[in-house]
């Protein structure tokens, strides 16, 4: 398979701004219009690429209820369309895919056949308890379809899963290192509890004391916390605090705050 139009630098320490998708479920209507469905989507994608984000990552986070692993041919099709069409928008910038709870199967497919830089896989390995019920790790399926399809696409992989709790007594550092040594993802994601919440900042300082690996974080990274979490981490995954309105995950991004954003970030790289 061809490899991404604009790769993943995970050494640059990228941040990588969130497109929520908007509901599926007018897809299905013979009335559909996609163009205009996805608009706000496309706008989110061209103002995060204004602000000066490093990637993007597209998530069908506003179609619930979440399927465990798998969505509809109908929605994939979908999906694999409004990827395709937010690449064409921002050709020169890494994007990746994440399709909710945990159809990183077919999140590779979508992203290798389009082009894209790297997935987000929410449960890699191990089992968890989730609002889906119980859903195991999908690493082995993954790294032998990337085979398969001889695809360059990297796997940012959850650990200490948003939304979950594990089944098992692994710590975060065993859940980790299952993660990237057993389980082969090419980087790892830590999160608080829910979309938006931050990841108690001892549990991290914790975290990287002992595996002397810096994650990257996957929710609850905003303008004021930033300078304190950016030397412990590998980078940052950011959308929500990123909205004109926060308390409305369905408002768009506002350049100004995404702008801001990126300004800070930038400055604290070059230190």
């Amino acid at each position: 398979m061809p490899i991404s139009k604009h790769p993943l630098d995970l050494n640059l320490k990228p941040a990588i701004g969130m497109i929520h998708l908007p509901s599926f479920e007018s897809s299905l209507s013979p009335d559909f219009d996609f163009n205009e469905s996805f608009r706000k989507s496309i706008a989110d994608a061209l103002t995060l690429k204004q602000a000066g984000f490093d990637a993007l990552l597209i998530e069908n986070f506003h179609d619930i209820p979440y399927t465990k692993t798998r969505i509809s041919d109908a929605k994939f099709l979908i999906m694999s369309k409004i990827v395709n069409k937010i690449i064409e928008s921002v050709p020169d910038i890494a994007v990746g895919v994440n399709i909710l709870r945990n159809a990183c199967l077919q999140a590779l497919t979508i992203a290798t056949l389009n082009h894209a830089s790297f997935i987000r896989c929410n449960i890699w390995e191990g089992a968890y308890v989730t609002d889906q019920g119980i859903i195991e790790g999908l690493a082995s399926e993954v790294i032998h379809e990337k085979q398969r399809l001889h695809s360059e696409v990297l796997v940012l992989a959850d650990v200490g899963v948003k939304h979950a709790t594990p089944l098992g007594q692994f710590s975060l550092e065993e859940a980790a290192r299952n993660a990237l040594d057993r389980g082969g993802a090419d980087g790892i994601i830590l999160s608080g509890r829910e979309t938006g919440s931050l990841l108690p900042l001892d549990t991290l300082t914790q975290f990287v004391a002992k595996t002397k690996h810096k994650p990257f974080l996957g929710s609850g990274v905003t303008m004021e916390n930033v300078s304190t979490v950016f030397p412990l981490i590998s980078g940052v995954i950011i959308g929500s605090s990123l909205k004109y309105d926060i308390s409305n995950l369905h408002s768009p991004i506002d350049l100004e705050k995404a702008s801001e954003f990126m300004s800070k970030w930038k400055s604290l790289r070059k230190k």
